[in-house]
């Protein structure tokens, strides 16, 4: 296993492409092999790769734009499969950043790296779920 800067960018242009609103480019780094999109809310699992991108281009359509800014992006890769993970911000419409985690699994695929599973999630504190005794 090793640090992959080549993972990090091609999720780095990801969220660049939901930053710009530009779904042709975001959906260009999903794999046709693409498992699942996960987001924050319970409803938003999307299986396939037909799905995840009509859901992403209904919800750029009626947002305009995600803009998702790096916080600790860290990328690794063993072979041919890679996979991140980030403490990001996803930038709200009306000028707030909602902290967010971000995870996902990357396949080389003709020599691009792909997405094949992201996961976008919001941490709710134990106490908030009345687990108040586990230690952080």
């Amino acid at each position: 296993m090793e640090r992959s800067a080549e993972v990090e960018a091609v999720v780095a242009q990801f969220y660049d492409a939901m930053g710009r609103g530009d779904i042709e480019a975001a959906q260009g780094l999903l794999s046709s092999h693409l498992t699942a999109v996960i987001g924050t809310d319970y409803a938003e699992w999307w299986t396939g790769y037909e799905a995840a991108c009509a859901a992403l281009a209904a919800q750029l359509e009626a947002a305009g734009e995600f803009g998702f800014e790096p916080g600790s992006l860290r990328g690794f890769c063993l072979g041919d499969v890679g996979w991140f993970e980030d403490r990001a911000s996803l930038g709200l419409d009306y000028g707030d950043f909602l902290p967010v985690r971000v995870t996902g699994v990357l396949r080389k695929e003709g020599g691009r790296w792909l997405l094949v599973q992201m996961h976008v999630s919001l941490g709710t504190p134990n106490a908030d779920v009345g687990m108040t005794d586990l230690p952080v």
